[in-house]
């Protein structure tokens, strides 16, 4: 049976745990105990919330589970509690040879051997090399809390003289460490300077709070804390910053504090506050708090007015920065500039502010990374699709490797909803999944809506309507939070798609309205074509539900600026929009010139979702006007490309309008995937590209255990045994 999971471990810790726990350290938690319900209850009862919470010490063991390894290494002689004891200082798995060095095991292979008889310690191989592994956190945990400090120390000690990393070195002399340390210090700051200059945001923030531990100086330990607090945020890890904000809210005031606290108010939705700490920090920046705290406020407050819509401030505060010396580290105030511009309609100033970027990577630095998600997101809207999604996986991979979080997941969101105009759903709901899981679990607030809601785009014309629901309500609930009309569009959009799948067009109509309120329907960024396009959703559900005169208020919009940008894919929406319009209207020759229009739009372009409901729409005009020889091309052809989709309630739809024909589906091939979850679809996805399960498990902030579980499920429902079956089925199911 597999372990509890985060939301299991969330229910179990609301009954018997001490106080709420971060989504971080829940996850922590389920590491520790492998989802263990005894243990994990254990955990919760014995130990306050912040030693769970603590991410630079171990969660401890149970008492109960203590005493139970205590027993066991009472039992073993004293060479074999020594290798047991240094092998916990080292790792889960280490070298024996490693672990001999610092023990003075005499007989390492006796002792280990006689650690494995008494269920303290495992073998492990690497070629030829046996190494020391402990069977479970938990034990680890135990025997190491129940050496004596001065031993722990020593030992510590030792391990720091082995060769290997010099940072863990560094964090061996930091655990031996009996009191605060200059010196220490320094090498940490070293370090986190280090790691922060290629984007190890990370490692940067864990030196940075050893730093702070380990500092003899008040003043300097603030310091650290608002570096760490920072680099914390450009980590993704949200709830980790916020558990350091009333620390950090104690330590002073000036620029780099106010900046700080906006960061993480921007990152966690709460936007008035953002506002008024990143426009104190830019007031109060001069020539000796240093340039770079005023660039990276500009950054914030160009992405502040980003998620709100104002695109004069979006454009604003953009240039602000910009004007200043460039940053060390990739900084949006490109990618703010160019999007700023493009919801402004000056979308082609907006490509040439991009123009310094190269074609393709290498992207090495910030020269060839900022601006890049921006061109990727305007090469969407142009419809541009394949040379957009290679932007945005360009930009999600590179941003994840080492640039700024939020970034990776807003390309995310754009890159799923890339692959669902081009019809790569199996792909769109994969890299969905991946962004809601990485949102989710970072807490990256102000970017869920969107994440959510092009998650459930491929869901909706898949037919996963209960998916599709949950993810469009969860957009719904968190742009509410935000009071983004954008994002309100988006999650409106998203259900809109799920009620459109299933012919329920008053629902549409319901849904869709109230975007068109004055106060709604001008503000930037919604009226944008090819951003949010939920015009024609609720073009075609007015015309079908028989309120033309509705329905033509609604498009002329929309028509007049896809033919202004010259879009060739809204063009063809608007075309098929058109002539399900005109069909309603009782005008055939204009509702047949206007699916004309739209097919050679289409040709134009690049093969899509939008030309299947295309030939859909116009094969059914056909059959309704007797032209059943001209009908049966365009539904067959419709029929084929629901079939390869599996988009079912469309593929139902257009099946009946064959047989109308006299037409005959030709039979679907066999599901390659059949009744595969998303999460076991995403699971399987990231395997056969050739991670392992442990890097998969970092990909979604899931369990190694969790990721054995999906696989197993997959394997089983797709009759396979081996990760090469699984590169075979998907590649038949593309």
């Amino acid at each position: 049976m597999r372990g509890l999971d985060v939301p299991e471990l969330a229910d179990l810790n609301a009954a018997v745990g001490p106080a709420p726990l971060p989504r971080w350290a829940l996850a922590r938690l389920r590491d520790h105990t492998q989802g263990n319900p005894l243990h994990s209850k254990a955990v919760l009862q014995q130990f306050p919330a912040h030693v769970i919470a603590a991410s630079t010490t171990p969660i401890p063991a149970p008492s109960g589970y203590e005493r139970l390894v205590n027993d066991r290494l009472a039992a073993c002689t004293p060479g074999t509690r020594r290798l047991v004891a240094a092998a916990s200082v080292l790792g889960m798995s280490t070298p024996l040879h490693r672990v001999a060095e610092i023990s003075d095991a005499a007989r390492p292979l006796e002792a280990l051997a006689e650690a494995m008889t008494h269920e303290l310690l495992d073998e492990g191989t690497v070629g030829d090399l046996p190494r020391a592994v402990f069977p479970h956190p938990l034990l680890r945990a135990a025997v190491y809390q129940g050496l004596e400090p001065a031993e722990r120390s020593r030992l510590h000690t030792l391990a720091a003289g082995l060769p290997g990393d010099p940072y863990i070195a560094l964090r061996h002399r930091v655990r031996a460490a009996v009191g605060p340390d200059a010196h220490l210090v320094d090498e940490l700051d070293a370090f986190a300077t280090r790691q922060s200059a290629k984007g190890a945001w990370s490692a940067a923030a864990a030196a940075c709070a050893e730093a702070a531990r380990m500092s003899p100086a008040s003043d300097r330990r603030a310091q650290w804390m608002l570096r760490c607090l920072e680099y914390l945020l450009l980590a993704g890890d949200v709830s980790q910053a916020v558990a350091l904000e009333p620390t950090v809210r104690e330590i002073g005031t000036g620029a780099a504090h106010h900046y700080v606290l906006g960061h993480l108010a921007l990152t966690a939705g709460r936007l008035e506050e953002a506002r008024r700490e990143l426009a104190a920090c830019w007031d109060t920046c001069d020539a000796t708090t240093g340039i770079e705290t005023a660039r990276k406020a500009a950054e914030q407050l160009a992405w502040l007015s980003l998620i709100q819509g104002d695109a004069p401030e979006i454009i604003r505060w953009a240039r602000r920065g910009l004007a200043l010396p460039a940053g060390e580290r990739s900084s949006f105030l490109r990618d703010s500039l160019a999007i700023g511009l493009a919801i402004s309609g000056e979308y082609e100033e907006g490509m040439r502010s991009l123009a310094h970027l190269p074609a393709s990577g290498p992207r090495d630095g910030p020269g060839e990374l900022d601006g890049l998600l921006a061109r990727g997101m305007l090469r969407l809207w142009n419809g541009q699709l394949s040379d957009a999604r290679r932007d945005l996986e360009d930009a999600f991979t590179c941003h994840r490797r080492g640039g700024l979080p939020y970034a990776a997941l807003v390309a995310l969101a754009f890159l799923t909803d890339a692959e669902y105009r081009l019809g790569l759903w199996d792909d769109a709901i994969a890299h969905g999944t991946q962004a809601v899981s990485l949102a989710r679990d970072t807490d990256q607030i102000s970017i869920l809506a969107v994440v959510h809601a092009t998650t459930a785009f491929p869901l909706a014309g898949r037919g996963d309507f209960e998916a599709a629901e949950d993810h469009a309500d969860a957009a719904a609930r968190h742009a509410e939070v935000l009071g983004d009309v954008n994002d309100t569009a988006f999650a409106a959009t998203a259900l809109a798609l799920v009620q459109a799948a299933r012919g329920d067009h008053e629902g549409v109509v319901t849904t869709l309205s109230p975007l068109l309120r004055p106060e709604i329907v001008h503000r930037a960024g919604i009226e944008e074509v090819g951003l949010v396009r939920w015009r024609p959703l609720l073009v075609e559900a007015l015309a079908r539900t028989g309120r033309t005169d509705e329905a033509c208020e609604v498009l002329l919009p929309y028509e007049d600026g896809a033919a202004e940008r010259g879009r060739w894919l809204d063009q063809a929406a608007a075309a098929r929009c058109r002539g399900v319009l005109e069909e309603a209207r009782g005008h055939d020759q204009a509702a047949e010139q206007a699916f004309l229009a739209g097919a050679a739009h289409c040709r134009a372009g690049e093969p899509c979702w939008e030309e299947a409901l295309l030939r859909m729409s116009y094969g059914a005009f056909l059959r309704r006007r007797g032209r059943r020889g001209e009908a049966l091309g365009e539904l067959e052809a419709a029929v084929r490309a629901f079939q390869r989709l599996e988009a079912a309630s469309y593929l139902a739809r257009c099946t009946r309008e064959l047989a109308a024909c006299g037409g005959v589906a030709a039979r679907p091939r066999q599901r390659a995937h059949p009744a595969l979850t998303a999460q076991e679809h995403t699971v399987s996805r990231l395997a056969v590209q050739g991670l392992t399960n442990r890097q998969i498990a970092r990909e979604l902030f899931l369990s190694v255990k969790t990721i054995e579980y999906h696989l197993r499920n997959t394997y089983t429902k797709l009759g396979i045994t081996s990760r090469v079956g699984l590169v075979r089925e998907l590649a038949r199911g593309r």
